[in-house]
């Protein structure tokens, strides 16, 4: 699963906003529903993403 695609899903099961952080590549995520925040990272394009980082974002999120 790459970036755009985890966004997408994360999307689907919360209330997530996503901004671009300013020259990082990465964009912070906030789950509106209980505050937490995220940051996930966009660079890559394709890119896959690994398992670990995926379960460490959606506990991040409050998700999980």
């Amino acid at each position: 699963m790459n970036a755009r695609q985890l966004l997408k899903e994360l999307r689907k099961e919360a209330k997530i906003d996503a901004f671009p952080k300013k020259g990082t590549g990465h964009w912070v995520l906030v789950n509106r529903e209980n505050g937490m925040i995220s940051e996930l990272p966009m660079h890559g394009g394709g890119k896959q993403l690994g398992k670990g980082l995926i379960n460490l974002i959606r506990k991040q999120l409050g998700l999980k």
